[in-house]
């Protein structure tokens, strides 16, 4: 009876791995959100894609834009204030599956006429926009063990801005 129950506990026990080893953990290339922290009228908006290198079990996403600047002027304008508090978040596409990521590298800049500055991000992913008001393309990337996507955002900063987007 003794072997009879070890050798059942043993099947068991491999049936169950081997349904661990069965799911699907690789995932696709996440969306990425600009959380606009207005008060009265924070907003959420989903920023573009741009360059992604993303390989899963879904497939292999590769897409290449040459003008960062140029593709993201072509993008509808986000409005802020100058200084105003947002941050970066990174959703799951629900079309291509979950959201397991082990520990990305998110970065995010802003483009103006050709130049590069770089946002300050804590652990929170928030950040503050500059003070001097202008159009900026925001681009933001996360990239995880062996992929990486780009995101670009079409910053508009005015102290006239009364509503965003």
């Amino acid at each position: 009876m003794n072997k009879t129950l070890k050798l059942f506990a043993g099947l068991f026990f491999i049936s169950v791995l081997a349904g661990c080893f069965g799911e699907d953990y690789d995932v696709g290339v996440p969306t990425a959100h600009l959380n606009i922290d207005a008060h009265v009228l924070s907003q959420s908006v989903q920023l573009t894609e741009a360059n992604i290198s993303w390989y899963s079990s879904n497939g292999k996403v590769e897409e290449t834009i040459d003008d960062i600047e140029e593709y993201g002027q072509s993008r509808d304008e986000i409005k802020v204030f100058p200084g105003q508090d947002a941050s970066l978040d990174f959703k799951e596409n629900k079309e291509n599956g979950g959201d397991i990521w082990t520990d990305p590298t998110i970065t995010a800049v802003l483009w103006k006429n050709g130049e590069k500055i770089k946002l300050d991000l804590n652990q929170h992913r928030e950040f503050r926009f500059p003070t001097e008001e202008g159009n900026y393309i925001l681009e933001a990337t996360f990239k995880n063990e062996s992929n990486a996507a780009q995101y670009v955002g079409n910053i508009v900063i005015n102290d006239d801005t009364h509503t965003s987007r």
